[in-house]
């Protein structure tokens, strides 16, 4: 099959709708999975939409499923052996690269730890402590995740109806204030910010200035004007 700018959309869309690549590549008219790849490694343009289609579409399905299996969730972890989460695993830069994918790709490490063939959340957070390369693989991953679920809040507005607006309005803020936490330099509310040092002509980035006294005592000339020092000055423009 060749490529054709309009499949390449149709793909993305589908794709980033949910759909699986497997049941994509299963329907008749539709080219295999390996062909997939082959379009995106040939085709700059299709590339790109079809790795942002996949994380989209990933994100949406991770969101479905975990508003069906909430309450099994929950109950699970409430549980002695839910609260504890998966294995018990030492770490290593192909399992510590896995567990950022899935953090790229919109997964809690609540989730994640959850599963049973992954680590404990506990023993994801230590490593981020302790182990400087997974500490900045997982903060790449915390960045990729904050940008996907800005745009999955841009998607679930586009995409809102009269019937379900209000459901879609509080998952909005949800997303908007868990993207605000994760990236906050660049999705957090702005606010103003004092002068950095270094900044101006002060050393604590202030402007200097100075303060005049006005004597009004009975001298020959008239009012006398001194600086905080006491140095007599002349007469300032406006006084």
């Amino acid at each position: 099959m060749r490529y054709s700018p309009e499949l390449g959309r149709e793909i993305c869309r589908r794709l980033a709708a949910g759909e699986s690549q497997h049941a994509l590549a299963r329907e008749p008219g539709m080219p295999s999975r390996r062909t997939f790849g082959d379009w995106a490694a040939r085709e700059p343009e299709f590339g790109a939409a079809y790795e942002a289609a996949k994380l989209v579409g990933r994100a949406r399905r991770i969101a479905l499923d975990r508003q069906a299996d909430q309450p099994r969730l929950w109950r699970k972890m409430l549980t002695r052996q839910g609260r504890r989460g998966g294995s018990v695993s030492p770490y290593t830069p192909e399992l510590g690269e896995a567990i950022c994918l899935r953090i790229a790709g919109g997964e809690s490490v609540l989730a994640i730890g959850a599963d049973p063939a992954m680590p404990c959340s506990v023993t994801i957070y230590n490593w981020a402590r302790r182990d400087d390369d997974f500490r900045e693989m997982y903060l790449r991953a915390k960045d990729m995740a904050a940008d996907l679920l800005f745009d999955l809040s841009r998607e679930i507005a586009m995409e809102a109806t009269e019937a379900s607006v209000r459901s879609d309005r509080l998952r909005i803020e949800t997303l908007r204030w868990h993207t605000a936490m994760l990236a906050p330099k660049k999705y957090g509310t702005r606010r103003a910010l004092e002068p950095e040092a270094g900044e101006g002509a002060g050393a604590a980035g202030l402007q200097p200035f100075t303060v005049l006294i006005q004597r009004f005592a009975d001298v020959e000339g008239g009012p006398q004007f001194t600086d905080q020092d006491g140095n007599e000055v002349e007469r300032p423009i406006g006084a």
